[in-house]
């Protein structure tokens, strides 16, 4: 019987079993095994951009509401919003008649055959000394309040009704004293309007009592018939009386003229 020789450990490293991992001995100067390099950071982030851009153009219009507006008196704007909502602007609300006020109607007659209708109070009534192409408001309360509202129609011979307008804005509240706060400018399907809050100086000749006075308004040239004439709607009252003033900045907004709204500025 041949006995059996005693295997040879030296130089073989011992293994431990159950820990997982091989002696630093078995590792040294075996290549590591790669699978490939994985995409880099900035691919991943690009990735990830595409994939949203995708899922924005397949969602359609429930993502992003984009809309636009084109007023009169500013350049397009762009709004882009989550979700959809109103128009995106910076004019005033224009509501409907104003509580404690009804809507008054105004027909000038055959020379001037135009409708102009506008918010009220009950404390203002027709004047006596209105004309077809002349129509005056006073205060029916018995007071003797010298508050303005007037509107008038008159025969133009500019070139255009945009000349009509311009005349008016260059002459109006002319005096170094006056000063036009707050304006708008625009188109009206007959014609072209400017709307105004200003202040009138104590020096100029519409001022009441040559006192500072509150003026709100519409100037327009409009074409009826074939003919240009300037329609206007003015209020004045004094710098002084807050009521008043707080009355005429709630009915210009609510000038319309043959059933078009005419815009009112921004007040100040």
């Amino acid at each position: 019987m041949i006995p059996l020789r005693p295997k040879n450990t030296v130089g073989v490293p011992k293994r431990t079993f159950g820990s997982g991992r091989a002696t630093a001995s078995e590792n040294a100067g075996t290549p590591k095994r790669t699978t490939g390099a994985g995409p880099s950071a900035g691919t991943r982030r690009a990735a990830a951009a595409g994939a949203l851009a995708l899922t924005v153009l397949l969602s359609g219009c429930s993502v992003l509401q984009i809309r636009t507006e084109d007023t009169s008196s500013g350049p397009v704007r762009v709004g882009v919003q989550k979700t959809a909502g109103s128009e995106p602007t910076s004019e005033p609300t224009e509501g409907g008649i104003p509580e404690g006020m009804k809507k008054e109607t105004v027909t000038l007659g055959g020379t001037c055959p135009v409708e102009v209708s506008f918010a009220l109070g009950d404390d203002w009534t027709g004047s006596t000394g209105s004309t077809d192409q002349f129509h005056i408001y006073s205060r029916s309360d018995g007071s003797t309040s010298s508050d303005v509202f007037m509107i008038s129609c008159n025969d133009e011979y500019s070139d255009s009704a945009q000349e009509v307008v311009d005349q008016k804005r260059k002459f109006s509240f002319s005096k170094q004293d006056s000063q036009v706060l707050a304006e708008r400018t625009g188109s009206l399907s007959a014609g072209e309007y400017w709307s105004y809050q200003a202040v009138l100086g104590a020096t100029e000749i519409l001022a009441i009592d040559q006192q500072p006075t509150m003026a709100y308004g519409v100037q327009t040239g409009y074409k009826i018939n074939g003919r240009l004439v300037s329609l206007s709607i003015e209020m004045r009252t004094l710098k002084s009386n807050t009521e008043a003033d707080e009355e005429f900045r709630k009915i210009l907004p609510t000038v319309s003229i043959d059933g078009e709204k005419v815009p009112a500025p921004s007040f100040r």
